[in-house]
């Protein structure tokens, strides 16, 4: 009697295996883990390389604002030459005119009338010496005017050197800026496309765990239907929900442990934030990090990871392998084959067959689901 119901349930999982392979070759190639890796990776080098940017940016923004000062003090300088030209021009032509006086042949300013009007030994002197103290002083402004040009004609010298030096800094910095945001947009097309091929890769496991939950329970139904009420019946169906949940589990514990239903409510809360790898929260999440944020705001210290959460869980004898035995809060696992060491997601069972978990990045923290065929692992509580 057994023997006939595995053999119809065989022959119904694998109809429903023959009708998977209709779902595209390209799934089966690369495993979602192996690109969620490369997408992790790529995503790190991402970020690097946009700190590298960052950085660079900033460093050519100074540069710039260097240069700029140096060309407004150039362009000061210029300024403050030709003011000088213009008043050298002046004091020139004022020493000029007063020597020409002082060599004029009438009354007022001659050197025989200087002599001759004055009416004492001391008023010559004295008028001698303000004559020439008049030629000196000029002759004075003049030099001082002079040598202030020459200074701001050497500053203008220096700062046009400084200028050139400041411009090839400039231009070096843009040249490596231009390279890094070569390597930023190359990098950011990478990620893109691969995070891309993991949402269709994913989409296409979650349809392939669909078809093998629902071939799970068509089996299971025909078990039922053909065994009625025969007293074995109850063993036939616990061995049913064990094809559900992996050949390599004991299926026979129903008690997944004690829960808390209200972090329930603090894992919806997060639904719709998006994902990032190694985070915890309050923002971003990835699969372990979100029951880790939500366990936290519990009290609860769980390690993030979902490895250790699912030995947590194993550890205390918690683990069970049919959806009947979930409660609220209950942790629920996947890994590659179904096996327990070999965990590579996590999510909290909500009830009535659904979880909230991160999924991936672009998808962030949604509600789904819960298939229990495939790779699933098993679920329970933590505490």
């Amino acid at each position: 009697m057994h023997s006939k119901h595995t053999s119809r349930a065989l022959t119904l999982l694998v109809s429903a295996a023959l009708a998977l392979g209709t779902f595209p070759v390209s799934a089966l190639a690369t495993p979602s883990s192996e690109l969620q890796a490369q997408v992790n990776e790529a995503y790190s080098t991402l970020t690097r390389y946009a700190n590298e940017l960052e950085s660079a940016s900033n460093e050519l923004y100074q540069l710039q604002q260097d240069l700029e000062s140096t060309q407004h003090e150039i362009a000061q300088t210029e300024d403050d030459i030709a003011e000088l030209e213009v008043k050298l021009e002046e004091g020139q032509e004022k020493l000029s005119e007063r020597l020409a006086e002082s060599y004029k042949q009438d009354t007022s300013s001659s050197p025989l009338s200087v002599i001759v009007g004055a009416s004492d030994f001391e008023e010559l002197v004295t008028r001698f010496y303000y004559a020439n103290r008049m030629i000196d002083y000029d002759s004075e402004l003049v030099e001082e005017v002079k040598s202030t040009r020459e200074e701001l004609q050497q500053r203008r010298e220096d700062l046009a050197e400084q200028e050139a030096e400041q411009q090839q800094l400039v231009e070096e910095q843009e040249q490596k800026t231009a390279e890094i945001q070569a390597k930023v947009s190359e990098q950011q097309a990478y990620y893109e496309g691969l995070d891309s091929e993991l949402q269709q890769q994913l989409a296409e496991e979650e349809a392939r765990r669909a078809a093998e939950e629902a071939a799970r329970q068509e089996a299971e139904q025909a078990d039922r239907e053909e065994q009625g009420n025969n007293s074995d019946s109850n063993a036939d169906n616990s061995g049913g929900n064990s094809n559900g949940g992996g050949s390599n589990n004991d299926s026979s514990n129903t008690d997944s442990g004690n829960a808390p239903s209200s972090v329930v409510d603090i894992a919806l809360a997060q639904v719709g934030k998006g994902y990032v790898f190694a985070t915890a929260g309050p923002n971003t999440f990835d699969c372990s990090g979100l029951v880790t944020y939500c366990y936290g705001q519990m009290g609860i210290s769980i390690t993030h990871s979902s490895q250790a959460q699912y030995n947590i869980v194993a550890g205390k004898g918690h683990l069970v392998y049919s959806t009947s035995y979930l409660s609220p809060g209950d942790l629920v696992f996947w890994g590659h084959g179904g096996s327990g060491s070999a965990i590579y997601h996590v999510g909290i069972y909500i009830g009535g067959g659904q979880y909230v978990h991160a999924s991936s990045p672009g998808v962030g923290v949604v509600v789904s689901t819960l298939y229990t065929g495939g790779n699933f692992a098993g679920g329970g509580s933590p505490v």
